[in-house]
């Protein structure tokens, strides 16, 4: 850490920040109003029309808010983004993810680049879903075999 962000640090049972920004916050509850925190550690955190470039918890629930990655074992988005989602449950409504990997994730009106989720349920809008990512990876895969394959037999017959 900087000495900045040192000085940004914030350590509590109870944190509740409100048009402020921190660097760094470690606390049983987080709660974040119209603020920016750029790495947030708790069991239960909450943000409203604020958001985090990381954030590891046991709860996450964002309103209108933002977090670059969400590390929670449940994750509540309402509209909101995040770029990466790493979960047990996700439950996502009117939101955007760039990548979501969760077991189980309920989505109302979603989109995602990427989801790998062993059950969904409801509308997600996404470029790569579960199958799709195995079959781009069992693809990807023959693909390079056989450009490997070729170029060891034409290695063998220059010499």
């Amino acid at each position: 850490m900087t000495d900045q962000q040192q000085e940004q640090a914030v350590s509590a049972q109870v944190v509740n920040l409100s048009n402020a920004s921190a660097g760094m916050v470690s606390a049983d509850l987080v709660r974040i109003q119209q603020s920016a925190v750029e790495k947030v550690q708790a069991s239960e955190v909450e943000i409203h029309q604020g958001g985090s470039a990381s954030v590891e918890a046991a709860n996450l629930k964002i309103e209108q808010g933002g977090v670059g990655l969400a590390q929670a074992e449940q994750v509540v988005l309402n509209q909101s983004g995040a770029a990466v989602i790493y979960s047990q449950a996700a439950e996502l409504r009117g939101s955007q993810a760039g990548v979501v990997v969760a077991r189980t994730v309920e989505a109302q009106t979603v989109r995602s680049a990427i989801l790998l989720a062993g059950e969904v349920q409801g509308e997600v809008e996404t470029l790569l879903d579960t199958r799709q990512a195995a079959l781009a990876g069992l693809t990807a895969g023959a693909a390079i075999g056989m450009v490997l394959w070729v170029a060891r037999l034409l290695s063998g017959r220059r010499g």
